[in-house]
């Protein structure tokens, strides 16, 4: 590994538990194989008429087809992300006896999904960075953005509906059923978010926020990784139901952790800009907490601030003084915590080896309590 990235991965281990790390460090390299070999840096015919099924009647302009779909997804894939869902793939495949080494194509998969489906959520948010380059939409514009995120979205299903696994007919028709329904629950929950903040909606209860989140979010994080990888290893029925609870509450914590880290970042280095919730009008946990405990006044100021879209930092200042008023921070890192406990509680019902079961409690440890940005 170059410098840059043996600095990068230092920072994401600084904060994991030692046996995390150890598996981390095993799977890094296979699942960045597996990445590149799933959606390469260089194309040609055999790999179009690959992923669409058939034999194009016409010459294609591939220039365009990379310029337009690949290029925006590989800026994203080659800034490298923490890869925690083909991590956590590999280690729900491993936990029922499968060896990950034989499932590459598959984690790199996982990975395209992910990084497709931020570059919806960045042109949806209007966010401006993205792990510290600019995203899809500022350096591509829109349409292309749209375009990269939604194709790439698709081409990392063609391992499944090609059956370049090699499994059973059957076991392709349930991994197909469960992604078409997280496809549905992902569109549910990012219209109501999207809704929310179009519609300036301050009425938004913390209840209604955490069930968006599930279903906006579950899908990769972390209930998708989770579940296609226990079909794969023929988990017990009862396994998966499990594993979906687990990948549920794990999310959960993680995401609120990230809107914690949004305001209050833990490095003066990281990808995203800060307080950039405010400056999207998006009803955070944090923001529709402070809408309901808030005094009239607080509330109508919050409103206003959220309303206008600002980048001011003394308004945001503004905001994060009502974040501590309200100890906000306290209330939303408590809730974490119960949802990292109700996350173990579940693991403890898997039938696989407890080494298996203490690596997951120590991958839920670092996504909802150390996770660092």
């Amino acid at each position: 590994m170059k410098g840059d990235e043996l600095r990068e991965l230092e920072k994401i281990l600084k904060n994991m538990p030692e046996s995390l790390q150890d598996f981390y460090r095993d799977k890094l390299e296979l699942i960045q194989e597996g990445i590149t070999a799933y959606f390469p840096s260089r194309i040609d015919n055999r790999f179009f008429e690959r992923i669409s099924g058939q034999v194009a009647l016409f010459e294609q302009d591939q220039t365009a087809l990379y310029d337009s779909i690949f290029l925006p997804t590989q800026q994203y894939l080659e800034r490298g992300g923490k890869l925690l869902r083909p991590m956590l793939a590999a280690l729900c495949l491993e936990a029922y006896g499968l060896g990950s080494e034989n499932y590459k194509a598959f984690l790199g998969a996982i990975e395209v999904m992910e990084d497709s489906s931020i570059m919806m959520d960045d042109y949806i948010d209007n966010s401006e960075i993205r792990r510290g380059g600019p995203c899809a939409h500022v350096a591509h514009g829109y349409p292309i953005a749209n375009v990269s995120s939604c194709t790439a979205y698709a081409i990392s299903h063609y391992l499944f509906y090609n059956n370049e696994i090699n499994v059973s007919a059957d076991k392709i028709v349930r991994l197909l059923n469960a992604i078409a329904w997280e496809h549905i629950q992902m569109a549910f929950g990012q219209i109501e978010e999207l809704y929310w903040t179009e519609s300036n909606v301050n009425t938004v209860t913390v209840e209604q926020y955490l069930q968006e989140t599930i279903a906006r979010c579950a899908f990769l994080t972390f209930r998708g990784p989770l579940r296609y990888a226990g079909i794969l290893a023929d988990a017990p029925e009862e396994d998966i139901a499990v594993l979906e609870r687990i990948g549920e509450y794990m999310l959960v914590g993680y995401h609120l952790k990230g809107d914690n880290l949004d305001m209050k970042p833990d490095s003066e280095v990281w990808g995203k800009i800060a307080g950039e919730d405010i400056t999207t009008g998006r009803r955070t946990i944090l923001m529709n907490y402070i809408l309901q405990n808030a005094t009239d006044e607080d509330r109508r100021e919050l409103e206003e601030i959220l309303n206008s879209r600002t980048t001011d930092e003394d308004k945001k200042r503004r905001v994060y003084n009502m974040v501590m008023k309200y100890k906000v921070f306290e209330y939303t890192t408590e809730l974490a915590l119960k949802y990292n406990e109700m996350t173990k509680t579940e693991i403890s019902k898997l039938q696989v080896p407890g080494m298996y079961k203490r690596l997951l409690e120590a991958f839920s440890d670092f996504c909802t309590v150390k996770r660092t940005l």
